[in-house]
């Protein structure tokens, strides 16, 4: 699965994106999702991360299980670490 991390002055939040049938005008929706429920995922090696910089020109970063544990630390946080 693959969850985004939106990162704005005001907050940050945690995202995913999902596909409906092609009939709908707006086909694809964004959903609001729990950070706990992003964390079991990354942690079972089943999710990767993009973190978006909304009110910033700065790249996307895409994170794994596999990325530097400072990385994740840094961008999503010490509940990201748990198992590694």
């Amino acid at each position: 699965m693959k969850y985004v991390k939106v990162i704005r002055i005001s907050g940050s939040f945690f995202a995913r994106e999902f596909q409906k049938k092609e009939k709908v005008k707006k086909n694809i929706k964004i959903r609001e999702v729990d950070e706990k429920t992003v964390a079991e995922q990354f942690l079972k090696g089943e999710a990767t991360v993009e973190v978006i910089f909304e009110d910033s020109e700065r790249e996307s970063i895409h994170i794994d299980w596999e990325s530097d544990p400072e990385l994740i630390k840094r961008y999503l946080g010490t509940r990201f670490l748990e198992y590694v």
